[in-house]
């Protein structure tokens, strides 16, 4: 099975062909309720190894949980994991041999070697209510994370080259995470190191500030993180049955965030008026995405901008299984 991994802070996507799954980067403790007469939150349990919650369930259900942000988190025993709860999401088959395509942010590549040496070889996982399942994992790529965005946009679904003008020509990407912000030049699909940088900045900007208002404004909401992320999509929140505005929160960090990625990818890239193109891709696309293609007029979005790295990522793997040229 050819597979595209990509396992942010945020969140976590996964696609292997035709099928695409994601859910919040969040552990937990294995804390389920008893009783429901209505649709329950799909929980993600594994039982093996340690008894641990993933996902929403984990948002929902556990009395502790677990979210890093930090560059050695791909070393802790969270992103494992994750990364067994992605490969029980995609498949659920005994047993299954993969190659592997995933990313780090720009500025932690250098980790690369480690990362793939942990995810390469024999992973064994048991999910409650499942059978135990074998993954072996045959080849792992590690890639600059926005090259999936490009790849998602350059890439049949074989692997095959679709965008000669993507595949060819000098291209910038602006992947918006969730702690960090990747800016990417590519030409003929290599990287162009100067023009190539991360800002840490990202969508948890918005979360911390979005936060911090509420603390004030509605003082007895508890919220846990992804659930303010919900709100944010929303603009708004309820406080006692009552909707509570939160648009003018939002936009007024939405401004100078936009403002700080616009003015390094403009720095970096003289202007941009030499790329062929500007992609924006990552959860924060749908945030900053409308104010960066009223900077840039060759930008756009990318079709998919949640699943970009991923979608992107799957489709090298296609061309690395198939040596599709």
């Amino acid at each position: 099975m050819n597979l595209g991994l990509d396992l942010g802070y945020s969140a976590v996507k996964v696609v292997a062909g035709q099928r695409r799954k994601t859910f919040p980067s969040v552990v937990g403790t294995p804390d389920i309720g008893r009783f429901s007469l209505g649709e329950q939150e799909e929980c993600i349990v594994l039982a093996a190894p340690p008894h641990v919650l993933v996902g929403r369930g984990a948002m929902a259900q556990s009395r502790f949980v677990n979210r890093r942000e930090d560059r050695a988190w791909i070393e802790s025993a969270e992103y494992y994991h994750l990364f067994l709860a992605a490969l029980t999401e995609i498949t659920s088959a005994t047993a299954a041999d993969l190659l592997l395509v995933t990313g780090l942010p720009v500025a932690f590549y250098g980790d690369r070697e480690g990362l793939g040496n942990r995810l390469l070889g024999t992973h064994k996982v048991t999910r409650e209510g499942w059978h135990a399942q074998t993954f072996r994992v045959a080849e792992c790529r590690v890639m600059p994370q926005p090259f999936g965005a490009l790849l998602a946009e350059a890439l049949d679904d074989g692997g095959r080259i679709a965008d000669q003008d993507l595949a060819t020509g000098p291209v910038g990407v602006i992947d918006v995470g969730g702690k960090t912000t990747n800016l990417l030049s590519v030409r003929r699909l290599a990287e162009i190191g100067r023009q190539t940088e991360s800002v840490s900045m990202g969508a948890w900007e918005i979360v911390r500030a979005v936060r911090t208002y509420l603390a004030d404004r509605c003082p007895s909401l508890e919220l846990r993180d992804h659930q303010v992320i919900d709100a944010i999509v929303a603009r708004q929140v309820r406080y006692y049955g009552e909707p509570v505005d939160l648009a003018p929160v939002v936009d007024a960090v939405l401004e100078p965030m936009v403002s700080q990625v616009i003015a390094q990818a403009t720095q970096l890239r003289n202007g941009g008026a030499g790329l062929d193109a500007i992609l924006v891709a990552g959860g924060g696309a749908l945030l900053l995405g409308p104010r960066i293609k009223a900077q840039f007029r060759h930008a756009r979005i990318s079709a998919d901008p949640v699943f970009a790295n991923a979608l992107g990522y799957c489709k090298l793997a296609q061309r690395l299984g198939s040596g599709a040229n």
